[in-house]
């Protein structure tokens, strides 16, 4: 367990803030990441905003199913606040949730970014590189892990321009399988020396913590 992690409880719990700026090339604010917490399971608009982001973008992600805001609470209840050394963020610009941005997985040594997801075209252009080079270096500094990971689907071409941007590096490209569990469509990982027998990759990606940062 990293020894973040009693903080990442008090954040979730409301004990206590957790807000992280983002800063443009100018390092101008442009923005903030603020954690989802057990306060925003009775908030309807926020439910309802994840709720229809998710449904909007279900290409692109490993798990594929018809989303709804029972279904949305039940998830970030159950699993985001359950599961230690995960987070999820809404990124707001001023007073309005344009999307949101997380990781999961921590231990002492790395990280998977996840979640990125850009639901209102409000904000500066590049808002969601500077949300993940924010939150980037808030993993290396405040979790002091040594690596920082990242999947993207091959055909996601907004998503691979992003995380270039942000820095990610290695693009190794894995081979995926297709499954259906409990009525969702799930696409995982298959040996990585295999060829897709569906045509669908995904490549695993990082950045490493530089020395002396």
């Amino acid at each position: 367990m990293n020894p973040i992690q009693p903080t990442l409880d008090q954040v979730i719990s409301e004990r206590r803030e957790l807000i992280i700026n983002i800063v443009d090339d100018e390092d101008r604010n442009i923005g903030t990441l603020q954690p989802l917490t057990v306060e925003h399971l009775q908030c309807d608009d926020i439910i309802e905003k994840l709720t229809n982001w998710r449904n909007l973008n279900m290409a692109n992600f490993l798990t594929q199913f018809v989303a709804t805001p029972e279904r949305t609470n039940n998830w970030l209840k159950n699993v985001v606040f359950k599961n230690k050394g995960q987070m999820l963020f809404l990124i707001y610009v001023g007073k309005k949730v344009i999307g949101h941005y997380g990781f999961k997985d921590l231990t002492t040594d790395e990280v998977l970014l996840d979640n990125a997801m850009r639901g209102e075209r409000y904000g500066d252009p590049k808002l969601l590189v500077y949300a993940g080079k924010a939150l980037v270096q808030w993993l290396f500094v405040q979790a002091n892990v040594k690596r920082i990971k990242a999947e993207v689907m091959i055909d996601n071409i907004p998503a691979i321009m992003m995380n270039k941007k942000i820095g990610f590096q290695g693009w190794k490209k894995v081979p995926m399988l297709k499954k259906n569990i409990n009525n969702e469509l799930r696409f995982v990982f298959a040996e990585e020396r295999r060829t897709s027998a569906i045509n669908m990759y995904c490549y695993k990606i990082y950045i490493d913590k530089l020395n002396g940062n």
